[in-house]
């Protein structure tokens, strides 16, 4: 009612007074329009405020989420040192430290262990040393087959010494070899020293042999020297004087005391004798003498020492500073392949050459068969029938004839490289040799277990474990009845045969001591453990950093 002033709603309490009019511009549309947008600015308002809220919720989860701990971090440093140290050592690394070891070991210089082991033998070999005694030696005079019996073992200890080591610039060290010998009566067994054999007279059969292609004049005087002195065919001495301290022969006691000695009544005419060395340089003769502790007698090597490339260690580069020997033709006089202690490593089922000081040659042996010694597997090379071929065998080896004289199948004419004498040099009881010289003498039976030299080596090293070197020193013996070649009174009637005088063994074998090592070295080399091992610690790191990554996630 009007004028009543009756209070519609509360003042302060968002409410309209009832007496209060509405604007007259706003009308019923405008008004719920109005209110419409409110609703939406209300409803925005609170969208946003929910999404303020999930952001802070976030925030305050992260903010919450836990640190890694040392023993996390601890994991993820090592996974990721094994990881990569693995992959390293499977693309090549390993096997680059491996070969560098091997290198500094193998090579021969002051300090590794290849030096060591070649500076001195630290281990004697074995000298077994069997003599020919001429059971019928009047019969053998006369013309008859030579009956043989083979004498020994007698037993040396041998010992091996660089003298004069020189290091050069190009990789190579030149040095002198020191041997010597003792006798060993223990592994002589029942054989002595003092034991007296029959064996033929060197000195007359190689005085006569350099002399066969001197005018004709030469051969009567020698007969007629060999006449005046009581020069035997045949002697009879002890073991101890046919090989180390050597016997006198009366033509080597004339030579000394008439032409050598400056007191002589021939030394004048020394000079146009042209006399072979073996009869001057000599007072006496024996297979080793004048041999034991000499310096100089099996020359001067010159030998890669492999510092430049490993598969060069021990091969010789010079003897006696020459690269070709005067003793054979081109290309058998070729100083070449190893100096005899060191072979080069990854060696192939081929063959192997070493040089050989005695024989004046490089020795070519063949691959035979795979063998194995106290678990350590080897490759054993041996004398084959084609070491000692002569040129109808394998052609090209003419050039080991020597002025002219070309020695059976399975015999080496050492004729230039002995001083002139009829040496031919096989293996013992003429083993691969060519059959016909065994129909000469009674009393041989070769075999392959006793005869046969053999080397046996680490293929993936080159390192000798085990090495028989056999050898059988022969002359050759021919009659002088007359005629063209000239009489000799003491070689009328002998057969025209090779006679074998001496033969040897030399054994060395690795020591017990070093069997383990190698053993250890040759099976890292040839299973596939290294990359086993590497691959396991592969796989290790990748679990551990694979925990690590589910840990975190959960």
């Amino acid at each position: 009612m009007e004028g009543t002033g009756q209070q519609s709603g509360y003042d302060n309490g968002g409410f309209v007074d009832s007496h209060q009019e509405l604007p007259r511009s706003m009308n019923n549309q405008e008004i719920i329009a109005s209110a419409a947008s409110l609703e939406e600015g209300q409803a925005s308002q609170q969208q946003r405020a929910k999404q303020k809220s999930k952001n802070k919720s976030k925030v305050k989860q992260k903010t919450l989420s836990p640190r890694p701990s040392g023993c996390q971090i601890c994991i993820l440093v090592c996974s990721s040192i094994t990881i990569l140290f693995s992959v390293g050592m499977l693309a090549g690394g390993f096997w680059m430290m491996f070969d560098a070891i091997m290198q500094s070991q193998m090579e021969v210089r002051e300090g590794s262990t290849s030096y060591t082991i070649w500076k001195t033998t630290p281990f004697p070999l074995i000298l077994n040393l069997y003599i020919w005694n001429i059971t019928n030696h009047e019969e053998f005079l006369n013309g008859a087959k030579p009956i043989l019996q083979e004498c020994g073992p007698y037993v040396w200890k041998e010992y091996h010494d660089k003298q004069g080591i020189e290091f050069h610039r190009n990789n190579t060290v030149t040095y002198l070899q020191q041997r010597w010998w003792i006798a060993d009566e223990e592994l002589s067994g029942n054989n002595s020293f003092d034991d007296r054999v029959y064996v033929m007279n060197p000195i007359p059969l190689s005085s006569v042999w350099s002399v066969r292609h001197m005018p004709r004049t030469a051969m009567p005087f020698l007969n007629s020297a060999f006449n005046d002195l009581n020069e035997p065919a045949v002697v009879f001495v002890t073991v101890n004087e046919l090989i180390f301290t050597g016997f006198h022969d009366p033509l080597l006691d004339y030579v000394q005391e008439e032409l050598v000695s400056e007191n002589g009544t021939l030394h004048d005419l020394l000079p146009f004798l042209g006399l072979p060395p073996g009869l001057s340089d000599y007072d006496r003769f024996g297979w080793f003498y004048m041999r034991n502790m000499s310096l100089y007698y099996d020359g001067v090597f010159n030998m890669m020492t492999g510092t430049d490339d490993i598969r060069n260690v021990g091969q010789i580069d010079l003897w006696n500073y020459t690269k070709e020997t005067p003793f054979f033709d081109s290309p058998c006089n070729a100083v070449t392949g190893s100096a005899g202690e060191y072979f080069p490593p990854d060696l192939k089922r081929d063959k192997i050459v070493f040089y050989s000081s005695d024989l004046c040659m490089s020795m070519t042996m063949h691959y035979q068969k795979d063998v194995e010694m106290d678990g350590l597997k080897a490759y054993r090379f041996w004398g084959s029938n084609n070491t000692f071929a002569n040129g109808s065998q394998i052609p090209g080896n003419e050039c080991y004839c020597v002025k002219g004289t070309c020695a059976p199948m399975g015999l080496l004419n050492a004729e230039s490289c002995r001083m002139g004498s009829p040496a031919f040099i096989s293996f013992p009881h003429y083993f691969n040799a060519d059959p016909f010289l065994l129909e000469q003498i009674e009393g041989l039976s070769p075999e392959e277990e006793k005869h046969a030299f053999i080397m046996d080596l680490i293929p993936e090293t080159g390192i000798p474990i085990n090495v028989k070197a056999r050898m059988q020193i022969n002359m050759r013996v021919t009659p002088y009845p007359g005629g063209k070649k000239g009489k000799i009174d003491i070689l009328e009637k002998v057969p025209d045969i090779y006679l074998p005088m001496i033969w040897f063994e030399e054994f060395a074998e690795v020591p017990e001591d070093m069997i383990g090592q190698l053993k250890a070295l040759q099976f890292i080399q040839t299973t596939p453990t290294i990359t086993i091992c590497f691959s396991v610690t592969l796989l290790l790191g990748l679990g551990m950093m694979a925990y690590l990554i589910y840990a975190r996630r959960k």
